[in-house]
């Protein structure tokens, strides 16, 4: 049994994937990487998590690049903690990692947060026994904060610095846009999964329409980017609102997490 299993969601050739090139370029060796391509993406990363056979799970998407020291450091933290969250940057110095990117750095120590990313996180084994898996009605778009919220449940997220990923957070303004609009398509099933009721998700929709600093930002080309991004997102959650079922209070798309029977194909 390896010490790390890296789950990584993609549709991509094994051989085209960023993240696993610069896994393996790194003097700890002790891993295996399992690809899966179902869809949604959440799918793939339960499969993928009843494929690894170790208990310390790491999660990167295909287009992240973890720095050097990242799995050696993964394994320490999954030694303790239950779940973490590491240090993501966008790697070009551009109007995103300016304006937009925030979220994805609490800083420089180590502390407990309430959420982390896909692209750069962990999480033991035991947690998924206790919480469930990734919510597989979901797909992309929140997973990350819906797991997280009912880790939190349970567990104490862990941020390290020390993790630090390359992860491109928008190639283009167009790109940004869209993604915003994906993501938001699936805000009212979150909502619903926190008890939030239809007529008070509308409340949230329209509020944050009309409020004027959703449209502000500290420059003018960041202003353009930010109105552009509070539009698609409002036509997002629309579009999401129009589209969701209620669920029925419960688990709903979260399923247990048992391995397999048989041993999947791995590299490491």
């Amino acid at each position: 049994m390896v010490s790390v299993s890296v789950v990584i969601a993609t549709l991509k050739p094994r051989d085209e994937i960023e993240a696993i090139q610069c896994l393996e370029d790194q003097t700890f060796d002790d891993f295996e990487v399992i690809v899966c391509d179902k869809s949604p993406v959440t799918r793939a990363r339960n499969e993928g998590i009843r494929q690894s056979s170790s208990d310390k799970i790491v999660f990167l998407d295909d287009d992240s690049r973890p720095q050097p020291g990242y799995l050696e450091k993964a394994n320490d933290v999954l030694e303790t903690e239950a779940a973490y969250a590491g240090r993501t940057i966008h790697p070009v110095d551009d109007v995103f990692a300016r304006h937009f990117t925030a979220h994805y750095d609490w800083g420089g120590d180590p502390c407990y947060v309430d959420h982390f990313w896909g692209c750069n996180m962990g999480v033991h084994r035991d947690v998924f026994k206790t919480v469930g898996g990734w919510d597989e009605e979901m797909g992309w778009g929140h997973e990350e904060k819906e797991l997280a919220r009912r880790v939190r449940s349970e567990f104490d997220i862990r941020y390290d610095p020390e993790l630090v990923v390359d992860h491109p957070y928008a190639s283009s303004i167009t790109d940004y846009w869209k993604k915003q609009y994906k993501l938001e398509t699936k805000s009212p099933y979150y909502w619903s999964k926190c008890n939030v009721s239809r007529a008070d998700q509308l409340k949230n929709i329209f509020c944050e329409t009309f409020d004027p600093l959703n449209y502000v930002r500290i420059t003018p080309v960041a202003t353009m980017i930010e109105a552009g991004s509070t539009v698609a997102k409002t036509a997002g959650r629309l579009r999401g609102f129009l589209d969701h079922t209620h669920h029925e209070e419960g688990r709903g798309g979260v399923p247990d997490i048992d391995r397999p029977s048989q041993s999947p194909e791995r590299s490491g």
